[in-house]
């Protein structure tokens, strides 16, 4: 018995939906500490639980909110001063500490500004408190709650007061800091409690990547197919991602590089560690380039999954110098050649599982908790030698007898032992035999068609068939055929291997007979030779480049039960003169006909995608399409006319982007009465919609760049549904009032509407917007008067019109955290008298008092001259950006801006009167201040702490002052000596000089070599700070510097660490896209500090290097030119 229960798996762990709750007094701290404490854990990855006002405002907390703290892995108890005055708090309280005593939850408290001794012993205001519930509630629960107080406070906790000088900023940054080291160890221990024969490989993983020490290092994991490489670099990713900046784990990499391109992928890559969307990347080198730009100053853990070229690696990963200080890159693939070509680091081979883990892992599955008996024992044994300890296998095996009888088992266990063990696809296919018949047909398509494709997009498609793939989708997951990664259904390759082996088999390997058809050498000659049957009910052709494809007009004609038809990248000269009517979904991307056959019926067809098409007419005869739902002609360049909708009454979305012939949509869209998705962007030629919009389902309506659509519909009805309102680049002069029937309108934007000349004063209804966009409108002089009526504004654009004033109800937009008026030099209504004797130009800011959650504001070419508004910028607490840029100030007073006692990053780009920097908080991060000609002196930012960028390109005057070169010499030791805090540093300064303490120096070259001393590597080394002169004119012709978009060039700095036998060690950083506005000066100087952690692997053997003579190889030089260099310097960098 107990042998039999050690044989057991370990019993299932509490499963978590938050790792921490936060509980705190609203009206004390949510939103200051709380809401920023909130983005500090959310930002390290840490999903955190914070309850909303509206749920404060009961008696009793909710079902809903005790539920939360049952389900949060750590509590963390904000005491303020007014906590004990609220018996909601003290509720919450008493349930976490009951999850405590009763499921371990971690509690953690903080002590925001009242003394722990005072919430222990209820004294002073929580004393104040008690006497009140004392008059109104029952003396067992107040003594619940005075027990509560009293054993959080006895917890170790932080006392904010008394932590990091009281300093919120650092106390936040301690905090996540410290739950997520907490999170990080109760991962890792029940993640490797539930994954069987995974802990050692984790203990070895994690000791080879060496998390928290500094450098770029790349791992790889090798094994065969199936031996739980993806697997085991999942759960090391789950683990540790929240301690890195940014994070991606990018699977399949070797399939869907064939698919989507590289491109698609770096596009993913960027989005996901940046967190932005509508990321475009036109070719791989443009990604890489991207990727070095964006990411080399990012702490980022990658995990690039089933790696087979060297291309993906040098698309998606390159050099070490495309990371940060820290980053760590994981590849998995069944290559070993491929990661010694690639110089990884490191490299763990993964061993399939001894017999005992295989044991556990199939009992997982083929028992789940149920213990088998003696007779299931033998003949999992038996099993477990015929896998061989391949975990996949494993998996599904154990999945496929789940639930079966003895004598089920005993057939099957004889059936494998009939397949020589090297068969892996037989033996998977074992799982196939149990499926119901749709829910194989389901399996087959994906394997064949869909791996790797949106699991929503993929249900349309099957939905199409008529084959429940909602129920049948889960069961293949069961199955553990399939499984949903990112909302994307994926197969392993040997899974999928054995789907396709099944197609074929039933063939006879005949591919005129398959079923399914996905390879161009199976499907072009079939087409070529007209031997389709009616056998072919699926046909992808997917190339990765444009390939001329020859068939004739009727190489469909036997192809009569073909329901799903696909083509990609295939130029076909000749289109089809029959397509079959069963077929329920057509993707054929480039379409070569006019039109539709007029054979075809169409009237099965739920999916109809033709983008790129020569369509001119989509049919020339009346259908009967009351099937179809999805409609996608975008990029159809010369479709004339929308076909008649009333044929479609259950048509969903409608995708006509680009159809830049399209001078009219048929007046039958307006009873499109499902339709959830319209979208006509940049159809230029576009002149008029239906009068009415009457689409009562619609929740997107796209019509950017319609640039000679002049009105906008009358809308009858609540539209409720809709959410996005996408208006940009169109003629528009005005919206008609009848907008606020757009009761549920999240997003409006009429960018670059040039003829806008007013927004209608129904717009305050909208009490759901969170967006509005009219950068651009150059006509639109005012805004609504009632613009602060609009209570859930987020983001305000304005950039570039013609405002005038600001309404004053703007003050009332509580909610408003990023606002630009950008360009808006009209904003007059503040006009002052300067020490110049000029005007100041400006924004009202008293219009702004009340925005306390505003975080970035533009005012860059304002016309903002001194006086006026810059005396009245300090009320703007929140504010943690300010752009500046463009204006014509001489000075900011100290007194405004000191008070942003949040500000990280202040631009002045081009601001050429400005003679000094004003006096700046300590939370400052950046400077930007290029083209800053009249600036005379950058003395006081020694005084940051913080400090870590710092641009002054082509700022004459500070070459002329003289205490110039001792400044930057001041600057760079602080930031030196403050490297612990910064992940990099950056200093970019006019002139030419090297400063004297630089060590090595070379003048008119772009590289050198210096021999290092004997004694050069010790434990204090902290690594190179290089020094790169630039050659102004050549910056100038070669374009100007932006910090988020490359106009100019980017440069590298290349170190070789070479040791006399002649191995090379390479460093490589780049010091970002440089250029310059305006000609004039002698160059500019950029000094930057390359980490020992960051950019080189640590030998096992520190003596590697203390033993070793290295000589150290300097070069600097762009992608296009060399003559931007004029001078290199370097320095080796001690801790002291």
């Amino acid at each position: 018995m107990n042998q039999e229960s050690s044989l057991l798996p370990s019993p299932d762990i509490i499963r978590w939906s938050y790792d921490v709750f936060l509980s705190f007094r609203g009206e004390d701290v949510r939103k200051t500490f709380v809401d920023h404490l909130y983005l500090a854990l959310e930002q390290k990855c840490i999903n955190t639980f914070k309850d909303d006002e509206k749920l404060e405002k009961g008696k009793f907390i909710s079902p809903e909110l005790v539920s939360s703290i049952e389900e949060s892995r750590i509590a963390l108890i904000i005491f303020s001063k007014n906590y004990a005055n609220s018996t909601w708090c003290l509720d919450e309280l008493t349930k976490i500490m009951e999850c405590k005593n009763v499921k371990g939850q971690i509690v953690v408290p903080v002590f925001y500004d009242v003394d722990p001794s005072t919430v222990r012993k209820q004294k002073s205001i929580f004393g104040e408190a008690f006497s009140k519930h004392e008059a109104r509630f029952q003396e067992d629960k107040v003594q619940k709650w005075r027990a509560a107080l009293e054993e959080a406070a006895n917890i170790s906790g932080w006392d904010l007061p008394n932590t990091a000088n009281g300093h919120e900023a650092r106390v936040m940054e301690k905090i996540a800091e410290d739950i997520m080291a907490r999170l990080g160890s109760q991962r890792h221990a029940s993640n490797a409690r539930n994954l069987v024969g995974m802990e050692s490989h984790m203990h070895k993983v994690y000791k080879m990547l060496g998390i928290g020490s500094g450098g770029v290092h790349f791992l790889g994991i090798l094994g065969m197919s199936g031996v739980g490489k993806t697997t085991l670099a999942r759960v090391i990713y789950d683990n540790i991602r929240s301690q890195f900046q940014g994070a991606c784990f990018l699977h399949e990499v070797r399939d869907r590089s064939a698919k989507q391109g590289l491109e698609r992928l770096q596009e993913i890559l960027l989005s996901e560690i940046l967190v932005v969307k509508k990321l475009r990347i036109n070719d791989s080198f443009e990604g890489a380039n991207m990727q070095k730009q964006r990411l080399q100053y990012k702490k980022v853990l990658l995990v690039l999954d089933d790696v087979d070229h060297i291309d993906q690696l040098n698309a998606l990963a390159g050099e070490r110098e495309w990371f940060g200080d820290g980053s760590r890159i994981i590849i998995t693939t069944k290559d070993k050649h491929l990661l010694v070509k690639y110089e990884t680091e490191k490299i763990y081979r993964m061993k399939t599982l001894n017999n005992y883990e295989s044991l556990q892992l199939f009992k997982q599955h083929a028992f789940k908790k149920n213990r088998p008996t003696k007779e299931f024992e033998d003949l999992s044994a038996q099993v477990i030698k015929h896998t061989d300890g391949l975990p996949l296998a494993l998996k599904v095996l154990g999945s496929f007898l789940y639930g079966r009888g003895l004598d089920e088992w005993i057939s099957e266990v004889e059936r494998l032992k009939q397949i020589p063990e090297n068969e892996i696809l037989k033996k998977l296919e074992q799982s196939f035999t149990g499926l119901h018949n749709t829910e194989q047909k389901i399996f087959l398509d994906i394997a064949c068609f869909f791996s790797g494709k949106k699991k929503d997009s993929v249900t349309r498609i099957l939905e199409s068939f008529h084959f429940c793939p909602v129920i049948g989708i889960k069961v293949l997951m069961e199955k553990c055929l399939i499984t949903i990664l990112q909302g994307r259904i994926t197969i392993h390759q040997l899974i999928q291997d054995m789907g396709w082996h099944i197609v074929r088999r039933e063939a006879t390997d005949d591919p005129r007979m398959c079923s399914r058809m996905w390879k161009r050498e199976d499907i072009c000659p079939v087409l070529e030779r007209n031997l389709g049957t009616d056998k072919n009910e699926g046909m992808s052709l997917h190339l990765t480049n444009e390939e001329e494809v020859n068939f004739g007009g009727k190489a469909f004609m036997q192809m009569t039960r073909l329901r799903f038809l696909k083509f990609r990248n295939a130029y076909v000269c000749q289109g089809p003169e029959f397509l079959p009517d069963e077929l329920r979904w057509l993707d054929w991307h480039g379409y070569p006909s006019k039109s539709l056959p007029n054979s075809f019926k169409g009237d099965q067809l739920v999916g109809l995608k033709l983008k790129k098409s020569r369509i001119i007419q989509l049919w020339k005869t009346s259908k009967d399409l009351g099937k179809l739902k999805y409609m996608n002609l975008s990029h159809s360049q010369k479709l004339i006319r929308t076909p008649d909708f009333s044929v479609t009454p259950n048509l969903e979305r409608l995708v006509l982007e680009e159809c830049t012939s399209l001078v009219e949509i048929n007046f039958s869209i307006e009873n499109l009465g499902k339709l959830v998705l319209l979208n006509l962007k940049n159809c230029r030629n576009l002149k008029t919609l239906p009068k009415r919009i009457r689409l009562e389902k619609l929740e997107i309506l796209v019509l950017t760049g319609c640039s000679k659509l002049r009105t906008f519909p009358e809308i009858e009805e609540k539209m409720n549904c809709l959410a996005e309102l996408y208006l940009g680049a169109t003629s528009l002069s005005e919206l008609p009032a009848s907008v606020e029937n757009l009761s549920g309108v999240g997003v409006i934007n009429l960018s670059y509407c040039k003829h806008l000349e007013s927004l209608p004063s129904s717009i305050f209804r909208l009490k759901c917007l969170k967006t509005l966009d009219v950068s651009g409108c150059s006509k639109l002089k005012n805004l609504p008067d009632d613009l602060g009526l609009l209570v859930g504004l987020e983001e305000l654009h304005c950039t570039h019109t013609a405002i005038q004033t600001i309404p004053s109800s703007m003050s009332l937009l509580k909610n408003l955290k990023h606002l630009s008026l950008s360009g808006c030099n009209a904003l007059s209504s503040q006009v002052s008298s300067s020490s110049h004797g000029q005007k100041s130009m400006g924004v009202n800011f008293q219009n702004l008092s009340g925005l306390c959650s505003l975080i970035m504001l533009d005012l860059s070419d304002c016309n903002i001259s001194d006086g006026g508004i810059l005396n009245n910028l300090g009320f703007l607490s929140s504010l943690e950006i300010l752009i500046l840029n463009g204006n014509n100030f001489s000075n900011i007073p100290a007194a405004s801006i000191s008070r942003f006692t949040r500000l990280k990053r202040l631009k002045l780009h081009g601001c050429g009167r400005l003679e000094s920097l004003p006096e700046l908080p300590p939370s400052i991060k950046g400077i930007f201040a290029n083209e800053c000609t009249s600036l005379m002196s950058i003395d006081q930012l020694t005084k940051y702490p913080m400090l870590s960028d710092a641009t002054f390109r082509n700022c004459r005057q500070l070459v002329k002052n003289k205490q110039h070169t001792s400044m930057v010499d001041s600057l760079l030791k602080q930031m030196l000596e403050a490297l612990y805090m910064n992940v990099r540093f950056c200093l970019y300064v006019p002139g030419m000089e090297i400063p004297e303490w630089f060590t090595y120096k070379s003048w008119g070259t772009q590289s050198m070599s210096v021999a290092l001393p004997t004694n050069w590597f010790t434990p204090t080394f902290r690594g190179f700070t290089v020094c790169v002169i630039l050659d102004k004119k050549m910056l100038f012709i070669l374009g100007r510097f932006n910090t988020h978009k490359v106009y100019g060039l980017e440069n590298m700095i290349w170190l070789n660490l070479k040791r006399y036998d002649g191995l090379r060690q390479k460093i490589s950083t780049s010091f970002g896209p440089i250029g310059s506005e305006k000609p004039g000066g002698l160059g500019d100087t950029l000094i930057t500090h390359i980490a020992f952690e960051r950019s080189w692997k640590l030998e096992n053997d520190l003596d590697y290097y203390r033993n070793n003579a290295f000589q150290l190889e300097f070069s600097a030089c762009d992608h296009y030119q060399k003559d931007v260099v004029k001078g290199l310097g370097v320095r080796l960098v001690y801790e002291n």
